[in-house]
């Protein structure tokens, strides 16, 4: 089909990590979280060290206060939206499996939101499952990105009965948390449950074999750590080696972590010490990469026997424990590498407090260290662990290099919001110097709708010098030019985009590139917004040779383009959106292109659902056009219902102002005044994002009849209260701003906004804003 895979994902990641066997029970904080079943959140907030991903596990693996409990554990790589619901998608699929399945199709297609399909259809699962469940996001302080906390919220305020959200977290967590502990929708569980009395720090000193040890030193350790279980399980460590502070030593909370390091590496023998200081440079390892970076062997070996002494490292993915079975069970943020080669054997993480303290003891020599990591995941196809670890290392240029060369490895995988991430964190000196970053990062803001994104990335590649490449382009100019055609300009920048667009196509004069595809495509999507024939540009995209070798969405929306701007003129007369001026020839084209692509998209649609948006939504207006110019009325408005339904989820807005146009023409002629109010609203909504003039005078007109033919409405009753946030956005609808602009005052996407609207609308049974604040008002809300 084309469409590409998800992203290779960690089994570990998506279980419990195991329990240490040296560790306590502490049944009373494993009743309190049982009390807590049902609640709508559940927060566990503590700093490094305090034992909540044991606690955490423990729970998951032993209670019967839940039917169900799934679990992801996250990390700095889960901060893209897509690859963070992935994981949630893949953590509930045993709930509802085929709802988590179109959920993850879904998150593989750039620029779909979650909170357009994948939200929904997880919601939905939920619902339908039917069972008492527990969704764990642990270390949830390791995703920082605004969108995810924002989604995140959303889900939580549509998490059906019964089912309940659990968040591990070093921080407070980015959720509404005083309106819902005013609400009595939180459980809060903190360092001052978590912190262990003194006779249960004694018990633990004893379960991990340090009971022994003077009495002096025992008092001391006790008093120092102030029931902090990582400072314990080191402390343990180093009285069993004979070892303790002065009197006073282990004075405090951050002094004692070091003192404490400093002791248990001080009686490892010197192969140990060396190679615990290198290792924890390179952040997640296992015995091939040390072997390979540090010029040894029986790298395997030694981690296994560190990992067994539960001081330093923990076992995760493949091949070894699932998760962290550290001194707090607490498993930090690094990852183990996506797609990690088989035979690798076991990957470890070190504890993060442990790392950072191993490393600035390491000093200068970690950079050198990490440029051999990057070599060893480069040459196992771990491309973005390359990247990763060569940022790590200060090398931007070499980070650069890998993302040039590299593309199509994110490409393929679905990871497109990932590479720009990762563009992002290389210096912007350094993107300068390199034309082909700045483009492919241009191209990925706009198609995961970044778009804020694409003028500044395209200032930076216009330094490349006259006649540069670019990869599937006759020349960095003219995939500039298309780019900034198709996503770089702003709502009234329509001649801009039409210029440009043909700058593009003057540049790109190979047919056999798909450069020139992605150049005929960008100028007939600026012809049809003009009302221009475009049909002479997208004819030309369609037959050029590269074509076949596109994927299967490109390929369809190239289709999908051709079959509007033809359905323009066979039909126009009939529907009065076009010129009228089609002939036998081009009506028996257009049948033509729907057919031959009809087994393609119906594939991809089934695949992808309303995540085909893009690709299918304007075969189907143009099937509805047809149509209406056959004398087929019905056909035509399911039709174009459906293209409406989905160029909302994603589409160039200049394109969907001309789709929504159409459907709420065809709404208006069925005497669906409401529908057709609303598919205007719609409209009007995308034009404020791009420039279409050729809706502006037909939308004009439908806006008219449906305010002299206004629907009557019973009187509306309320049938399910609002949220806060939907409260607040009622009141945001009653002004002038449009949903965009809501978003900025409200610290939203526009698409969050979106979704808190739809679940607005269907509470009041109503169909767009207008009616939304009519409703309200009668009501009292606004």
């Amino acid at each position: 089909m084309g469409t590409a895979p998800p992203s290779p994902l960690l089994a570990g990641k998506l279980v419990p990590p195991p329990v240490p066997a040296a560790v306590l029970a502490r049944e009373h904080l494993l009743r309190r979280l049982d009390d807590a079943a049902g609640t709508p959140l559940t927060a566990v907030v503590a700093g490094a060290g305090w034992g909540k991903s044991t606690l955490l596990s423990r729970w998951a693996r032993s209670t019967r206060a839940v039917d169900a409990v799934a679990w992801v554990t996250l990390d700095r790589r889960d901060e893209d939206p897509a690859r963070f619901w992935t994981y949630v998608a893949r953590a509930l699929a045993p709930l509802a499996p085929d709802a988590c399945a179109r959920a993850v199709a879904a998150l593989t297609v750039p620029g779909v939101d979650p909170v357009e399909v994948a939200l929904p259809e997880l919601l939905e699962g939920l619902r339908g499952a039917g069972a008492r469940t527990a969704l764990v996001l642990d270390d949830l302080h390791a995703v920082a990105e605004p969108r995810v906390h924002e989604q995140l919220e959303l889900f939580l305020e549509h998490l059906p009965p019964g089912a309940g959200l659990v968040t591990g977290s070093r921080g407070v967590p980015p959720l509404p948390l005083p309106r819902l502990r005013a609400r009595r929708r939180l459980v809060e569980v903190g360092a001052r449950d978590l912190r262990f009395g003194e006779a249960e720090s004694r018990e633990l000193l004893r379960v991990l074999g340090a009971a022994g040890a003077p009495a002096g030193a025992l008092d001391d350790l006790v008093a120092a750590t102030r029931g902090w279980a990582a400072g314990l399980v080191l402390g343990a460590a180093a009285l069993r080696e004979g070892r303790a502070a002065a009197p006073g030593g282990w004075a405090g909370q951050a002094p004692a972590a070091e003192f404490l390091l400093a002791e248990v590496l001080a009686a490892q023998d010197a192969e140990r010490r060396g190679f615990l200081l290198s290792a924890a440079a390179l952040g997640v390892v296992c015995g091939a990469l040390c072997d390979e970076v540090l010029h040894r062997t029986g790298s395997g070996v030694l981690l296994r026997a560190l990992e067994r002494e539960g001081v330093f490292l923990s076992a995760v993915g493949p091949d070894g424990p699932d998760g962290p079975d550290g001194p707090d069970g607490d498993s930090g943020t690094d990852g183990v590498p996506a797609g990690a080669p088989a035979g690798a054997g076991p990957w470890f993480r070190f504890h993060p407090v442990f790392r950072a303290a191993l490393v600035r003891e390491l000093g200068g020599d970690a950079g050198a260290l990490r440029s051999r990591a990057a070599r060893w995941f480069l040459e196992h196809g771990l491309t973005e662990e390359a990247v990763r670890v060569l940022l790590e290392a200060g090398d931007h240029p070499g980070a650069a290099r890998v993302l040039v060369e590299r593309t199509g490895d994110f490409v393929r995988t679905g990871a497109v919001g990932t590479y720009l991430r990762l563009g992002e964190r290389v210096d912007e000196a350094v993107v300068a110097r390199t034309p082909a970053l700045a483009l492919s990062m241009a191209w990925a803001a706009g198609s995961t709708g970044r778009r804020e994104r694409v003028p500044r990335l395209l200032d930076l590649a216009g330094a490349a010098p006259a006649g540069a490449g670019f990869p599937g382009s006759r020349s960095a100019a003219g995939a500039a030019a298309a780019l900034r055609s198709v996503y770089g300009t702003g709502p009234h920048e329509g001649d801009v985009a039409l210029r440009e667009a043909r700058r593009a196509v003057a540049e790109e004069t190979d047919e056999h590139l798909p450069g020139w595809v992605v150049a005929h495509v960008a100028l007939g999507g600026a012809l049809l917004a003009h009302g221009e024939d475009a049909r002479e540009a997208l004819r030309r995209a369609w037959r050029a040779p590269v074509v076949p070798l596109l994927p299967a969405l490109s390929r369809l929306e190239t289709a999908g383009l051709l079959a509007w701007a033809l359905a323009q003129h066979p039909a126009g007369s009939a529907t009065g959106t076009g010129t009228g001026t089609g002939t036998g020839e081009e009506r028996a084209e257009l049948v033509g292109l729907l057919r031959t692509t009809a087994d393609e998209a119906g594939a991809v649609e089934r695949a992808l659902g309303r995540a085909a948006s893009t690709a299918v939504a304007l075969r189907h207006g143009a099937g509805g056009l047809l149509a209406l110019a056959e004398g087929r009325p019905a056909a035509a408005l399911t039709a174009l219902r459906r293209a409406a339904d989905l160029v909302a989820v994603q589409c160039h807005p200049a394109l969907a102002a001309l789709v929504l146009t159409a459907a709420a023409e065809a709404e208006l002629a069925h005497g669906e005044v409401r529908l057709a109010g609303a598919a205007a609203e719609q409209a009007r909504a995308a034009l404020a994002e791009a420039p279409a003039p050729a809706a502006v005078p037909r939308l004009e007109a439908v806006e008219r009849a449906c305010a002299r033919t206004a629907a009557e409405r019973a009187r509306p009753v309320l049938g399910e209260a609002l949220t806060d946030r939907e409260l607040t956005l009622l009141r945001a609808l009653r002004g002038p701003l449009s949903q965009r602009e809501i978003g900025r005052e409200l610290h939203l996407s526009v698409n969050t906004v979106k979704g808190y609207a739809k679940s607005l609308y269907r509470k009041l049974d109503v169909v767009s804003r207008a009616e939304a604040v009519a409703v309200g008002r009668e009501l009292g809300l606004c």
